[in-house]
């Protein structure tokens, strides 16, 4: 028993330490080694991580707290970046299961593991991904949901450089690890090439044609709300869910993922939410699930506006296409405004921004069209304000319903 726990303890290191630290910069190797050409960190892949060390992972502490202090602030200074943040706690079991599962996802990207004595590793480990993303919870409060999203966010910005070496008699490929030296030994003499490439995880797991294993990295951004709507072009067709509502319903996550967006630039996401709102104003859900995908897609547009930045364009296309009713949403407020609607405090602004905000929408009634107007003002008047705004503080049993 104790040996065993000594081996889960020594693949905790090896894959908080070597894996994990790196994408908040720390690391537990001290040499080159763990560096990448130009100087950053490297993340380094160890075996594959059965589910069954989730309860050990989640307790675990690194043997160097120099270095987990390091990640740890590394950590928070992420968080700081989307919402102010006091603390957060790691190891946190969901998130930890996401880090587990994406690092596996990375294992099976591995054109070296296609092999014939080596192909039917690839099944067991498509079973512990499988079964780690299923050990997702969903988040229970502000703290597990933005820890969760650092982590998720940091893994999907991970690239593998490949190393493809010529010389005048072979072509040797190395996959995510540097070429042998034996290999680039004496360039000159031997005519030694190298040509190296990234990729990141989403398109190696997109690439991959057999063990979908681009459905299931959606399936693990899905056990992140925050995730989905900020990268909501992951999703082939991104809808508001019950998760994405209860993380929008807490105004101070929500005003952190619309500042994150708008930097971004909305040009990205504007089908993908006007897809959404369609599909919640047909599916005729409780007001208060409209109020909040109203509000948030509402202030995305706003802080566009007062942030002076690039507004979106809709395409130019006839009928009521999701970005005509992206771009309707900001006229539609305004005359729901004018109304004295629910939501008429989102303009509550001084009189240079609001002059500023109808111009703008001024020009989203002509871009979106009077049908977009119309059935985007149809959902306005069906939204009803939530009685609560305290989704940082619900308990578990709650997360299912908007909570505020």
């Amino acid at each position: 028993m104790a040996d065993d726990a000594q081996k889960r303890q020594e693949l905790y290191e090896a894959f908080a330490g070597g894996f994990l630290a790196p994408l908040f910069g720390a690391s537990v190797v001290d040499d080159e080694s763990a560096k990448h050409r130009d100087g950053s960190l490297l993340a380094q892949l160890t075996r594959p991580l059965p589910p069954a060390l989730l309860d050990h992972f989640e307790l675990a502490s690194l043997s160097k707290p120099d270095v987990e202090q390091t990640m740890l602030e590394g950590l928070h200074a992420a968080a700081g970046e989307l919402v102010p943040t006091d603390h957060l706690r790691f190891p946190e079991r969901g998130a930890m299961a996401i880090a587990m599962a994406a690092h596996d996802l990375f294992w099976l990207t591995d054109p070296t593991h296609d092999r014939a004595f080596a192909r039917g590793a690839r099944t067991k480990v498509l079973a512990f991904v499988d079964a780690l993303i299923d050990a997702v919870p969903l988040p229970r409060s502000r703290e597990e949901a933005i820890v969760r999203h650092v982590i998720l966010d940091r893994l999907l910005e991970l690239e593998r450089e490949d190393t493809v070496v010529k010389n005048w008699a072979y072509t040797y490929r190395f996959y995510g690890r540097p070429p042998a030296a034996n290999v680039v030994a004496m360039p000159k003499l031997r005519f030694v090439r190298q040509q190296h490439t990234r990729k990141g995880l989403i398109e190696l797991c997109d690439a991959d044609t057999e063990l979908q294993l681009g459905a299931r990295l959606r399936s693990l951004v899905a056990r992140s709300p925050v995730t989905q709507l900020v990268r909501p072009e992951l999703s082939k067709h991104f809808v508001f869910s019950r998760a994405t509502l209860a993380v929008l319903s807490d105004p101070t996550l929500r005003h952190g993922i619309v500042e994150a967006l708008v930097k971004r630039g909305t040009e990205r996401v504007a089908a993908s939410f006007g897809h959404a709102l369609r599909v919640i104003g047909a599916e005729d859900p409780s007001p208060q699930y409209l109020y909040v995908a109203l509000t948030f897609v509402a202030e995305l547009q706003l802080l566009e506006v007062l942030d002076e930045r690039v507004g979106h364009r809709p395409k130019e296309e006839p009928a009521v296409g999701d970005e005509e009713l992206f771009a309707a949403v900001l006229p539609a407020l305004v005359d729901h405004a004018e109304e004295e609607g629910p939501l008429s405090f989102l303009l509550e602004l001084s009189d240079a921004d609001l002059e500023r905000v109808v111009l703008r929408a001024s020009l989203r009634r002509s871009q979106a069209g009077d049908d977009a107007v119309g059935f985007a003002k149809g959902i306005f008047a069906r939204a009803e304000p939530l009685a609560v705004s305290s989704f940082h503080e619900a308990p578990a049993s709650s997360f299912s319903q908007v909570s505020g």
